[in-house]
């Protein structure tokens, strides 16, 4: 039992940690084009380091929301099994609410249309995200030869035959 706990949470950690890291990549993307559009940023702080590290924050919350949802609502099933349409919505429910747990941190005056607006960006990048870590998982379970009838013909248009 503890052990079965154990290896759930390190999944999760891991899930949360990868996202975050990509999520932080995005991140200073974002800061690097508002700090160039907008030099006075660079007065206040280093906007690429503020948007990475939030981002960052994010991608680990929505890592972890989608994977806790994705064992809860598709535990029993083997990733062959998993359908990248649920696994989408279950990435999008797990991203989407991050915004809300983060309003503590919001500036004063933040309008609840810069809520939403966070909202859909975060269940965007969920949605996103969470089909391609499963794509990425089948195309590890294939690689290391643990299962060949992996793909289902709906899938393999989407992730590749791996011929290419």
């Amino acid at each position: 039992m503890l052990s079965g706990l154990l290896r759930r949470l390190r999944g999760l950690t891991g899930v949360g940690l990868t996202w975050g890291a990509l999520w932080g990549t995005i991140g200073a993307g974002i800061g690097f084009a508002l700090g160039t559009l907008d030099p006075f940023l660079w007065q206040i702080s280093n906007p690429i380091i503020d948007w990475a590290i939030g981002m960052a924050a994010y991608g680990f919350v929505s890592g972890v929301g989608f994977g806790t949802l994705l064992s809860l609502g598709e535990g029993s099933k083997r990733l062959r099994e998993l359908s990248l349409k649920r696994v989408a919505l279950w990435g999008i429910l797990g991203s989407a609410a991050v915004p809300l747990l983060f309003l503590p941190f919001f500036e004063a005056g933040t309008s609840i249309l810069d809520i939403l607006g966070a909202m859909g960006v975060t269940a965007m990048l969920g949605g996103s995200f969470a089909p391609g870590a499963i794509a990425i998982a089948r195309r590890a379970e294939l690689a290391a030869g643990e299962d060949t009838e992996l793909l289902g013909s709906d899938d393999a248009a989407l992730i590749g035959d791996g011929t290419t």
